[in-house]
């Protein structure tokens, strides 16, 4: 379970959520497999 904060200080960024839980300012990065290796294709901000 999650604490009750909305904010985790992290090494190099801090990860905050809104009030449904969701990631603020998240950056989904898509990945496909090739030959048996993830390869990254895009971050998307």
């Amino acid at each position: 379970m999650l604490s009750k904060t909305n904010e985790y200080r992290g090494f190099t960024v801090t990860i905050a959520s809104d009030e449904k839980g969701d990631i603020k300012n998240g950056a989904p990065t898509l990945y496909t497999h090739k030959g048996g290796y993830r390869e990254q294709i895009a971050v998307v901000r």
